[in-house]
């Protein structure tokens, strides 16, 4: 039997003769999850902008990509999280029976279960030594497998630090002493997954969005984060792009060399923090800085000649959900004062906007419906 593996490659291989028109070419977006992702809907939008026909992955109801205006098609699939060879089974399926340019995943979960060869990069761990062969610096880490080990080891680290699975299987969290670490290692176990620990950086954040292509980066997005959610380990509730930086994309362009396709990298100043070789949520700042990744990559698998471009410095991105309740949080810290908060809070003109659209506005009302039914199980609600 073909693996999903092997179905996402031929794809690619057997798409129809080069040419620049893409009217109508079939692009599959996949979550294999709850289908709240963000990078998703970005994706849909930023396809549909230019010909593409963005078709997507649904597991249950309430999807947010599938509700956008610009979305040409739902193929209902199981939780890559909870059955993820049933869902590996289906999006092969999908592809066999239609011809698609590319397959973009919108989650880690997706890529595990259709065993993409990307484990690589994925492995925090792996990862990180790659990144350490070709120049990038990474945080001082430990790796654990046990708690015995975490608990021998608690007393004699400096704190705060920074635990996180080595496969994203749940977030990032911080602990300020031990009883913390050992209650963050223990949910890390709990996920099936190695622990990582790191020392908490209080760096510049900032992160790199793009297209990689026979080992280099064709076009890209750099960006400064002004404010992340969920505090204190996140992601981008805001940010604002600033020039590109040659000498970090080299490095980058080095570490991606045997990966074609789109990627994120997030970084603590000189510190890479991890690499996700798929879409992001903050696509829309790309596509209205001047370039678009997905589109570009597409472009790329279709034979189309594509020209290097960076992203215009100076444009500001909100996620409008994540940035207030990163606001509050600093202001209940003690980190901003009200004034200032206000000031952050307010509207900006010329912003760009993670969901938020009149022209599409299907996500948006999808969201209230999905928070609408969260007030009504108020114990399930996590802000």
């Amino acid at each position: 039997m073909t693996s999903a593996r092997e179905a996402i490659q031929q794809a690619e291989r057997t798409t129809s003769a080069p040419s620049p028109t893409r009217r109508g070419r079939r692009v599959l977006i996949t979550e294999g999850a709850g289908g709240q992702s963000r990078a998703a809907v970005a994706a849909v939008r930023a396809l549909a902008q230019e010909g593409y026909e963005p078709i997507v992955t649904v597991t249950g109801d309430l999807c947010l990509a599938a509700s956008s205006r610009y979305c040409a098609g739902q193929v209902p699939v199981p939780s890559a999280l909870d059955d993820p060879e049933a869902y590996a089974d289906a999006v092969r399926a999908e592809l066999a029976a239609h011809d698609y340019v590319a397959v973009l995943p919108a989650s880690d979960a997706a890529i595990l279960a259709l065993d993409m060869p990307l484990r690589h990069l994925l492995d925090k761990a792996a990862c990180a030594e790659a990144a350490q062969r070709v120049g990038l610096s990474v945080p001082p880490t430990e790796v654990f497998t046990s708690l015995e080990e975490v608990k021998e080891r608690a007393d004699r680290l400096e704190y705060p630090v920074v635990v996180k699975p080595d496969l994203k299987r749940l977030m990032a969290a911080r602990a300020d002493s031990p009883p913390e670490l050992v209650a963050a290692a223990t949910a890390v176990l709990a996920a099936g997954a190695r622990i990582l620990v790191q020392p908490y950086l209080a760096d510049v954040l900032h992160g790199v969005v793009g297209t990689a292509w026979k080992g280099r980066i064709v076009v890209a997005m750099h960006m400064r984060y002004r404010g992340i959610w969920p505090q204190p380990c996140g992601t981008v509730a805001s940010a604002e792009t600033i020039a590109p930086d040659e000498e970090l994309e080299g490095r980058l362009a080095a570490l991606l060399r045997d990966y074609d396709g789109v990627f994120h990298a997030d970084l603590a100043g000189p510190y890479l923090l991890d690499l996700n070789p798929r879409i992001h949520a903050t696509l829309p700042l790309a596509v209205a800085t001047g370039v678009n990744p997905v589109a570009r990559y597409c472009d790329l698998v279709l034979g189309v000649d594509v020209a290097t471009a960076r992203s215009r410095p100076g444009v500001f991105f909100r996620w409008i959900g994540g940035d207030l309740r990163s606001i509050i949080y600093r202001v209940g810290r003690g980190e901003l004062g009200w004034g200032e908060a206000l000031r952050l809070a307010a509207p900006r003109w010329g912003a760009v906007h993670s969901l938020e659209s009149w022209r599409d506005p299907g996500p948006m009302l999808t969201h209230a419906r999905r928070l609408a039914r969260r007030l009504a199980h108020p114990d399930a609600i996590r802000w």
